[in-house]
């Protein structure tokens, strides 16, 4: 669970760096500078680890409270 956490909040913020210098995004939100840059292998890594533990997670199909409830 970790591992899919991490993964897909530090990919999330370095892919609002690029979206946000897309002329409509800027005009509305403004732009957003990354606080992390992280080597293309590294991100890579991330990613593929936070599909690794999301399939894990789908496939297992076993009972988390603090995913399981964060839905409802």
């Amino acid at each position: 669970m970790l591992l899919l956490v991490i993964g897909v909040g530090l990919n999330l913020l370095q892919l609002a760096d690029p979206l946000s210098h897309i002329p409509p995004v800027t005009q509305r939100l403004g732009t957003f500078e990354s606080p992390m840059h992280l080597p293309i292998w590294l991100n890579l890594a991330l990613g593929g680890g936070a599909v690794l533990a999301s399939m894990e997670r789908a496939l297992r199909l076993r009972y988390s409270s603090l995913l399981d409830t964060a839905g409802h």
